[in-house]
């Protein structure tokens, strides 16, 4: 566990549970003078050893394998392997959603350390489905967030077993397999940037996005709470792989990263501790910032979109009041 002298160590920020070394900073890769050491060391650590994005890919390849019908079935579209593929998808999302809620709030194991925000989930709170965000987040994570992202594979499986999407192996592609999933960061840091900017425009917000937004305090199951016509546009990047060549280990690996890597983001803890010294990161300080103060850090750590817009908050109190600034000129 993180002793009170490390706890304060992260931070100086009276305003939080904990917070990481300020400013938060993103990715080398687009740095000017070009930083090729930092850059290299970026992605090494965005892969290994055991990171989330390696978790994610792993069970990619493990899910190909074994929890997707083969494509001579899906040539067809028949409720049989439908149904299987929604259960499946229902089965991950609550074995990671519930399984960090539990650790982290339930059971509290690692208690707050940590943790970004001092509160905790809303209760009583008549903005949520029966006044709980606990029961709101899942319900539309479960009914909305899970059957649309099924709604997204089933088009692509079928494009894949009818010849409809282009499809590669790894033995006549080697060196793109593997730079794809070097790529795809970069790929949904553009279309989530883009696509979440669009839903902070106020018309926009105040009938679909405010949804998510509710969840100032986040937990595991706030990530993938959104309103379905969110949902349609944050998992239409999976219809990318109509389009690039790639295996469907990459498709199963893009799904994954967008529908339940929100439960590890939103999860309000940088880290997951499981040891004394086994610490899995799981969180980012960047997008707690978005949740906290709404109108910036749109997009993620993978790459500087925010940064290049002028929408970046780095955790200072500077950024703070800039912030606070756009917010009064857009919601007048």
């Amino acid at each position: 566990m993180v002793s009170e002298n490390e706890h304060l160590r992260a931070g100086e920020s009276r305003e939080w549970n904990w917070h990481p070394n300020l400013p938060v900073g993103v990715s080398p890769i687009f740095s000017w003078p070009p930083r090729p050491i930092a850059t290299l060391k970026w992605f090494t650590l965005y892969w290994l050893p055991i990171t989330e994005s390696m978790i994610y890919a792993l069970l990619a390849l493990a899910t190909w394998f074994f929890l997707v019908p083969t494509l001579e079935q899906m040539r067809v579209l028949e409720w049989s392997w439908v149904l299987q593929l929604w259960a499946r998808n229902i089965i991950l999302m609550t074995i990671f959603a519930q399984g960090l809620h539990l650790w982290l709030y339930g059971w509290k194991k690692q208690k707050d350390d940590f943790k970004y925000d001092r509160r905790g989930l809303a209760k009583k709170n008549r903005v949520f489905l029966w006044n709980d965000q606990y029961w709101d987040n899942v319900t539309y994570t479960l009914l909305s967030g899970v059957t649309i992202w099924t709604f997204y594979d089933v088009i692509i499986w079928l494009g894949y077993a009818n010849g409809w999407a282009p499809l590669i192996t790894f033995s006549d592609h080697p060196i793109w397999f593997l730079l794809l999933f070097m790529i795809m960061p970069a790929i949904q840091s553009f279309h989530f940037y883009w696509v979440h900017r669009a839903l902070h425009i106020p018309w926009i917000y105040k009938r679909v996005h405010s949804v998510h937004h509710r969840s100032v305090s986040i937990a595991p199951w706030s990530g993938f709470s959104m309103h379905p016509i969110e949902h349609i546009g944050y998992m239409s990047l999976l219809l990318l792989f109509f389009i690039i060549p790639a295996h469907p280990i990459h498709f199963l690996f893009m799904g994954f990263w967008l529908a339940l890597a929100t439960a590890t983001s939103h999860s309000g803890y940088e880290n997951l501790v499981l040891g004394e010294k086994a610490h899995l990161k799981i969180g980012t300080f960047h997008h707690q910032l978005h949740h906290r103060f709404f109108e910036c850090n749109y997009g993620n750590t993978e790459m500087p979109w925010d940064n290049w817009f002028g929408s970046y908050h780095d955790g200072s109190p500077e950024a703070t009041e800039r912030v606070k600034e756009i917010r009064k000129r857009m919601h007048r």
